[in-house]
C-alpha cells in the first residue's frame, strides 16, 4: 500500500511540475532542408540530438527534410528511420510503371510492338504529355505505409511533435504550408521535384517541391512559436563549369540556383541564438539514394563537431524524461476493417475494379494485401494513380480506395524504329507508328493499330476485348496488310529478291493465366501474291490462299524485351490449314520457341534460345515457311537467307553491362548458334546444319537497342551487321 502511495505521489509531482517545466525553457524548433538523397544526413543529426537529450518542440521540413522530419514527428526513432532508409528499394518506389514481368500478356504484346518507350497522349490534334516523368504511384504508397500509425491524425499539431511540411503551388508560385490532412501525402507533395514528379493536388492547390520557395523553412518554424532553431542545411552546392555538360546537369543546376537563393535568405534571418549544422556530404548527389547510408554518419559527425554549443540546449535526465512524457501520445486504435469504399473516376466498370480488391469487412487491416490489390488495379493500365485513405473510428478503420485515370489518355501514340542489315548497304529500315485507344468500353477494351513505313510497309490493327469481371477471358480480332522482301541466295550472294504481299484476318478467343501465361484458339485467313522484285523475271511467281485453325500457348516472364536480365519464355503453336477455309492445300504446322535468361554479379547475363518447327502432311504456303538469318537467328547469314518447311536453331548468348555509362547503358557480348532450315524432314542432319556465332557491341538507347557486330558460320559465311530495334523478340 505504501509503495502505491509513493508512486501516486511521484506521478502527482511530475504532473504538477510539467507546466512549470514547459514554461521555464524556450521552445526549440528543428528545421530540415531539402536535398534528395543527401537528406539522410538529417538522421545522423537526430541521433546526436537525442543522445544529448535536446528537446524538439516543433519541426518544419522541406522535400527530403519533410520526410525525415515527418517520420520523426510521427513518433519514429532515428534508428527506425535509418532502418527504413536502408531497407527501402528506392529504385523500385521511384518507378511508377509495373515491370514487364507484371504486365498482362496483352500489355506485353502491345509494348513489344514499339521499340521507343515514350507514349504521349493525343487528343484534338494535340499531344498530351504526362504531368511528370514519375507520377508518384509507388512512392506515395510507401510513404502511406510508413505513416499508417498516424493515418487517423488529421491535425499535424497532434502528432508526437507538431510538424509542418512546405510545398509550392505550381499555379501561382506561392508557398503552401501543410499542417493537416494525410501525412504521407503531405510529405509526397513536399518532395515533388517539378517535371520529375507529377504535381499533387491537396485542398485545391496543385503542389510541387517546396524547395522552390523555401528550401530551408526557418520562417515556418518561427511561425510555429519556436524561440531557438536548430537548422540543418544539406543543400547541394552549385556545380562548376566542367560539371555542366548535358540537359540533366543543366536542369539540376537550375534547381540548385532556385533553392540556393531562398536558402540564403533563410540563413540571413538566423539569430545568434540559433544553431546551424551544415554536414559536408562531399560528392553525394541528391539522386544517389543508394548512397544514403553514407550520408547518415556525415550528419552525425557534423552535429558532434558543434556538440558543445548544442549542449546549451540539453536537459537533465529527469527533465528529458518529463519532455518525452509530455509529447503527444499516439494510439492507433482498432485496426479491424469496418468499411470499404471505392472512388473510380475512369470509365471502367466499378465491378471490374472492385473485383481486384480482396480486403474484407471484419478482417484485420492487412497493408500487404491492400497494396497488392492496388497494384492489380493500377496494372489495368488505365490509371495515373491508385491509392487509399484510412479513417479511424472507435470500432474499426474505414478504407477508401481511389483510382484516377491518366490525364493524358485514353488515346496514345506509339513509336518505333526497326533496322537490320549489313555494312555493305543491304539494310531494311522501317519506321513504326502506332495508335491505341484504351477504355473503349467499361470492360477495358483496347484497340491498337500499327503502321510501318519503309522498305517493308505494314498495317496491323487489333482489338483486345476482355470478358467478365476478372478480364482473364478475351476475344481478339485482328487484321493486317504487309509487304515483305525475301531474298533468293546462291551461297553468300543474293541472286534475286521476291516481294511478298499478303493480307490476313484472324479471330481468336483465349484466357490469360495471371501475368505470364495465355492460351488461345482461333481461325485464320490469309491470301497474297509472290512476285519477282529483283532478278530474273522468268523466276516462278505465284498467288496463294491459306486458312485454318490455330491454337497457341505462350508463357513469358522475361523482364526486359531489349536487354533482359532474367526470365523464361515458351511459345507453342499448332496450325491446321483447311480446304474448307480456303487453303490451297491442307497441311499441319507446329512451332516451338523457348528461352531462359539469367544474370549473375549484376553485370553478366547468359541466355539460351531454342526455336524448332515443321510442316507435316503437305506444303506450307510461301508466307508460312521458316526463315533463318540475322542477329541471333544464325548471325553469320544475311537476314532470311535460309528458308524451308523445317527449321531448328539453338542459340546461346552472353553480354556484360558497363554501368559507367549512366545515360546510355553499354553492353559487349557474343553468341554461339547451331541449326538450319530444310525443305524436307529427310534432309535434317548434322551435316546439313550450320554452326556459327557473333560478337557484338550495343547500347540501350531511347530508340531501342543499337547494335553493331560480326557474325560468322563454320562454312565461311560472314556478315558485319547493324541493328536498331528489339534485341529479344
Amino acid at each position: 500500500m505504501t509503495s502505491q502511495l509513493c508512486r501516486l505521489l511521484l506521478l502527482s509531482i511530475l504532473l504538477t511540475a510539467a507546466p512549470l517545466y514547459g514554461a521555464e525553457r524556450q521552445k526549440v524548433g528543428l528545421v530540415l532542408s531539402g536535398g534528395g538523397a543527401r537528406g539522410a544526413a538529417h538522421v545522423g543529426v537526430l541521433k546526436v540530438l537525442e543522445e544529448l537529450r535536446i528537446p524538439i518542440d516543433v519541426i518544419a521540413g522541406t522535400s527530403m527534410g519533410s520526410i525525415v522530419g515527418g517520420l520523426y514527428a510521427s513518433g519514429l526513432s532515428p534508428a527506425q528511420i535509418e532502418q527504413i532508409l536502408a531497407e527501402l528499394d528506392w529504385e523500385d518506389v521511384l518507378a511508377d510503371d509495373q515491370t514487364r514481368v507484371e504486365l498482362s500478356p496483352n500489355k506485353k504484346f502491345q509494348e513489344d510492338l514499339f521499340s521507343i518507350g515514350i507514349s504521349p497522349g493525343f487528343e484534338g490534334g494535340q499531344l498530351k504529355l504526362p504531368p511528370g516523368a514519375i507520377q508518384g504511384q509507388k512512392i506515395e504508397l510507401a510513404l502511406q505505409r510508413l505513416t499508417t500509425h498516424v493515418a487517423h491524425i488529421n491535425e499535424f499539431d497532434h502528432l508526437a511533435i507538431p510538424f509542418r511540411a512546405v510545398a509550392t503551388d505550381i499555379v501561382d508560385g506561392s508557398e503552401v504550408i501543410l499542417k493537416q490532412g494525410n501525412l504521407g501525402r503531405a510529405m509526397r507533395a513536399s518532395m515533388s521535384v517539378p517535371s520529375i514528379f507529377a504535381a499533387i493536388e491537396i485542398d485545391e492547390h496543385l503542389l510541387v517541391d517546396g524547395g522552390i520557395v523555401n528550401n530551408l523553412p526557418v520562417s515556418v518554424a518561427r511561425g510555429m512559436g519556436a524561440d531557438i532553431l536548430i537548422v540543418v542545411d544539406i543543400g547541394a552546392p552549385l556545380r562548376n563549369r566542367d560539371e555542366i555538360g548535358n540537359i540533366l546537369t543543366v536542369t539540376n543546376q537550375l534547381t540548385r540556383i532556385l533553392t540556393g537563393r531562398n536558402v540564403i535568405a533563410s540563413l540571413d534571418s538566423l539569430k545568434e541564438t540559433d544553431i546551424l549544422i551544415s554536414p559536408d556530404l562531399g560528392d553525394i548527389t541528391s539522386a544517389q539514394f543508394d548512397r544514403s547510408a553514407e550520408a547518415i554518419p556525415k550528419g552525425e559527425h557534423a552535429a558532434r563537431m558543434i556538440a558543445e554549443r548544442l549542449q546549451t540546449l540539453s536537459l537533465s535526465s529527469s527533465d528529458y524524461e518529463m519532455y518525452l512524457a509530455g509529447l503527444n501520445q499516439i494510439s492507433t486504435g482498432d485496426r479491424t476493417v469496418k468499411s470499404i469504399a471505392l472512388r473510380n473516376e475512369s470509365s471502367i466498370n466499378d465491378n471490374v475494379v472492385a473485383k481486384r480488391l480482396n480486403v474484407n469487412k471484419g478482417d484485420p487491416l492487412n497493408l500487404d494485401q491492400l497494396e497488392h490489390d492496388i497494384g492489380q488495379i493500377h496494372g489495368l493500365g488505365a490509371f495515373e494513380k491508385v491509392g487509399y485513405d484510412l479513417a479511424q473510428y472507435e470500432d474499426g478503420v474505414g478504407v477508401m480506395v481511389y483510382a484516377t485515370p491518366k490525364s493524358w489518355g485514353p488515346n496514345y501514340l506509339h513509336f518505333g524504329l526497326d533496322m537490320e542489315g549489313d555494312l555493305s548497304g543491304d539494310t531494311a529500315t522501317n519506321i513504326v507508328l502506332g495508335y491505341s485507344r484504351s477504355e473503349m468500353n467499361q470492360w477495358a477494351g483496347e484497340w491498337t493499330t500499327l503502321l510501318q513505313v519503309g522498305q517493308e510497309p505494314k498495317l496491323f490493327s487489333y482489338l483486345h476485348q476482355p470478358l467478365g469481371l476478372d478480364l482473364s477471358y478475351f476475344v481478339q480480332p485482328s487484321f493486317s496488310i504487309e509487304r515483305t522482301n525475301v531474298g533468293v541466295f546462291s551461297g553468300d550472294d543474293e541472286t534475286a529478291q521476291y516481294e511478298l504481299r499478303q493480307s490476313e484476318f484472324q479471330l481468336v478467343v483465349g484466357k490469360e493465366f495471371g501475368a505470364n501465361a495465355v492460351f488461345s484458339l482461333g481461325v485464320n485467313r490469309r491470301s497474297g501474291e509472290v512476285r519477282v522484285a529483283i532478278g530474273d523475271p522468268n523466276l516462278p511467281e505465284s498467288d496463294f490462299d491459306d486458312g485454318g485453325a490455330i491454337a497457341t500457348f505462350r508463357y513469358d516472364s522475361i523482364d526486359d524485351i531489349d536487354f533482359p536480365s532474367r526470365g523464361a519464355l515458351l511459345n507453342l503453336s499448332y496450325y491446321q490449314a483447311l480446304d474448307s477455309m480456303g487453303a490451297d492445300e491442307a497441311y499441319r504446322q507446329w512451332r516451338l520457341r523457348s528461352g531462359i535468361v539469367t544474370t549473375f554479379g549484376n553485370k553478366h547475363t547468359l541466355g539460351v534460345l531454342t526455336s524448332v518447327g515443321g510442316t507435316e502432311d503437305g506444303t506450307a504456303s510461301f508466307s508460312r515457311r521458316f526463315l533463318l538469318g540475322g542477329f541471333l537467328n544464325m548471325s553469320g547469314l544475311q537476314v532470311n537467307q535460309l528458308s524451308g518447311e523445317y527449321a531448328g536453331l539453338v542459340t546461346a548468348f552472353y553480354y556484360r553491362k558497363f554501368d559507367r555509362f549512366k545515360i546510355l547503358p553499354a553492353y559487349i557480348g557474343g553468341s554461339a548458334e547451331y541449326g538450319g532450315a530444310w525443305a524436307d524432314r529427310d534432309d535434317i542432319s548434322s551435316k546439313s546444319s550450320l554452326f556459327g556465332g557473333s560478337f557484338f557491341l550495343g547500347v540501350d538507347s531511347p530508340l531501342g537497342p543499337v547494335l553493331i557486330g560480326l557474325g560468322r558460320t563454320n562454312e565461311g559465311d560472314s556478315v558485319f551487321f547493324t541493328k536498331i530495334g528489339r534485341f529479344f523478340n
